[in-house]
């Protein structure tokens, strides 16, 4: 029904997307990233997050928290390089207790960033004195992960000689969850949008063989073959069409809601940052900052209901809707219905409690916030990529 009469026409070409990226505000360059870090250039990246208190920290109440001085914050800071050995949690800081802004919360732990998938190359800035945890920068976040889940590059050059063959020949996951399996039988599921250097460009026997991180017992990356079937991945990237977008998200349709990537699942912006990564998009990881994406942009500001539903009538399947806190993937019109694609917690309807906690179709008439507005109402931007 949602994707019956989009075309399959060609949006943008990888060149373009390419240089699409480019443009994107906040993404890092690992590759000329600096080599060594200050003292104060360092606290002011670790520490650009300590805004968080008060919270309850396993459910006990704290005013303020002091976790610098569980960190190794020397005046010259040498950075290495590393990779993700398996999907790892993005900590705010280095404690896997969790943290809420009320005390019988346990659905939003206010520590938990995000997740990495495996095979993604960061960097390491420092680590805790326990040397349990890293800091680590990847292209577009950063935050604290636990050491024994990555594996460290000898060179910054044998780093970016991998990440320059992520570049070219790879093939990248296309389905909600993608069973990896080692060739020692064992297996791991990944998102969406993942990507592995292939072994042979040639499947075998309906899969690809791909190459995967591993590390020696020193801590040391090396590598294993493993493979991937055919169904679940595709060469290089998806060609970037509007029902392509469309058929992606709906891959996600009843996927449990999982704040900060917990439990492997996605929130309402990594959800929209997995889809388009199929199509070479790297998208920053938050719904504000996704909500400052060039493109198309359109503001909802000062347009009255009338004028807000007229202008959703103007929008292409596949454009990026915005409002305080939740971004959604636009549908189109369904029986006089402007309808959206989203990870979605709860919402309003008809003055009953939605709790969905999934991804769901929505429609934006009916679903209000708490404050009673709909989500018609409450819309900030539009973006439409090209």
């Amino acid at each position: 029904m949602y994707m019956s009469n989009l075309n399959n026409n060609l949006l943008m070409s990888q060149d373009e997307i390419h240089n699409f990226n480019k443009k994107i505000n906040g993404i890092v360059s690992l590759s000329s990233f600096k080599n060594v870090l200050s003292k104060e250039e360092l606290e002011n990246i670790i520490f650009q997050n300590d805004n968080y208190f008060p919270l309850y920290i396993d459910s006990v109440y704290y005013e303020h928290q002091n976790f610098s001085d569980k960190i190794i914050i020397r005046d010259l800071n040498t950075i290495k390089y590393a990779i993700t050995l398996k999907r790892v949690n993005i900590r705010t800081f280095p404690t896997l207790e969790k943290a809420s802004y009320y005390p019988d919360d346990t659905e939003f732990d206010q520590f938990q960033e995000t997740t990495f998938e495996i095979n993604e190359p960061i960097l390491v800035l420092t680590e805790d004195k326990t040397g349990k945890w890293v800091f680590v920068q990847s292209k577009n976040y950063n935050g604290w992960t636990l050491k024994k889940d990555i594996a460290f590059f000898p060179n910054k050059e044998e780093f970016i000689k991998y990440i320059e063959s992520l570049k070219s020949n790879f093939i990248t996951t296309i389905s909600s969850k993608t069973r990896l399996t080692f060739d020692t039988g064992e297996f791991q599921d990944v998102n969406m949008g993942t990507k592995f250097i292939l072994k042979e460009k040639k499947p075998i026997n309906g899969s690809f063989k791909v190459i995967v991180p591993i590390k020696d017992s020193f801590g040391m990356v090396n590598f294993a073959t493993a493979k991937i079937s055919t169904s679940n991945a595709v060469y290089q990237f998806l060609p970037y069409t509007r029902k392509n977008v469309i058929a992606e998200a709906f891959k996600m349709l009843n996927e449990p809601y999982g704040w900060g990537g917990e439990h492997g699942f996605h929130d309402c912006s990594s959800f929209t940052q997995d889809i388009f990564k199929t199509f070479g998009f790297t998208f920053p990881r938050n719904a504000d900052t996704q909500e400052i994406l060039p493109g198309k942009r359109f503001s909802f500001k000062n347009l009255d209901y009338d004028d807000r539903l007229d202008f959703i009538k103007t929008l292409k399947p596949g454009a990026l809707l915005f409002m305080k806190d939740h971004v959604m993937l636009y549908l189109g019109f369904i029986d006089n219905s402007p309808y959206v694609i989203n990870d979605i917690t709860s919402y309003y309807q008809n003055e009953i409690l939605v709790r969905d906690y999934k991804v769901a179709v929505t429609d934006i008439i009916n679903a209000r916030r708490s404050d009673s507005k709909s989500f018609l109402e409450s819309l900030t931007t539009a973006i439409e990529i090209p």
